[in-house]
């Protein structure tokens, strides 16, 4: 199992402490041939992307050299409907999409916003249980209402039924990430995680990096795949399986 890509990084646009050069410079080192920078979206709390920043972002990386870079952004789900807080113009422009849940974004304290942000950001386990059929129908209705690429870190503080998220991905060409960070720690995974490998979806893997010393280190998402021994021609960014992107660029909403 060889890792040659990683599709989820974070720069100095949001909380990151690196910028695209130096993620790429790492990038390099290990070997990677492709990565997306994916910043926070735009509701999140003090570190976020914004057009200006964005605007700047795409000529670093087109600037970049010697390993793919693409441009992405990682979305929060803001609502039980399954809100984005993504203007339309970057989910046209960005090579990549990802989605997941956040609980520091601004509009935790908005009518429409607050139970679903703050009881899954900051409620005890037994509170977010209780939004576990919420969660999964936010979930869904992001997945119908968004062109998105990728689910991060699923079920991270927001319980939700993997299976039935798996079958839309898997019927919406979505993929599930296996995040570095939180692979390990998402409650519910390793019990269901043959069930989702049943419903067809793809997987891709993320490193979650904030800092260039975590690219494409992938300790935690090798132990989990060779734990379940899921099929290594189902997940993109190793042994030269590349994914594919939607092309966002028609899309209205």
């Amino acid at each position: 199992m060889k890792f040659d890509s990683d599709f989820h990084m974070h720069t100095t646009a949001s909380d990151g402490h690196c910028t695209v050069a130096e993620l790429v410079c790492a990038a390099k080192e290990r070997g990677l041939k492709r990565i997306a920078v994916t910043d926070h979206s735009f509701s999140s709390i003090m570190c976020h992307q914004t057009l200006e920043k964005f605007e700047a972002q795409r000529a670093e990386i087109d600037a970049q050299e010697g390993v793919e870079a693409l441009q992405g952004i990682e979305a929060n789900i803001i609502s039980e409907d399954g809100e984005l807080d993504v203007p339309d113009e970057v989910i046209r422009r960005a090579d990549v999409l990802i989605a997941g849940f956040h609980r520091f974004v601004t509009l935790m304290f908005e009518s429409e916003s607050r139970r679903f942000l703050l009881v899954n950001g900051f409620a005890s386990e037994r509170a977010r249980q209780k939004l576990y059929d919420v969660n999964t129908s936010a979930y869904l209705k992001m997945i119908e209402r968004y062109p998105v690429d990728i689910i991060a870190h699923i079920g991270h503080r927001c319980p939700a039924d993997f299976v039935k998220i798996a079958e839309a991905c898997a019927a919406n060409d979505v993929y599930i990430e296996f995040n570095e960070k939180h692979i390990l720690d998402t409650r519910g995974l390793d019990e269901s995680i043959d069930d989702i490998v049943a419903t067809g979806v793809k997987f891709t893997v993320g490193s979650d990096a904030h800092r260039a010393n975590r690219v494409g280190k992938f300790d935690n998402v090798a132990t989990f795949i060779k734990k379940h021994d899921i099929p290594l021609d189902r997940v993109y960014g190793i042994d030269g399986n590349v994914p594919t992107f939607k092309d966002r660029s028609g899309w209205k909403r």
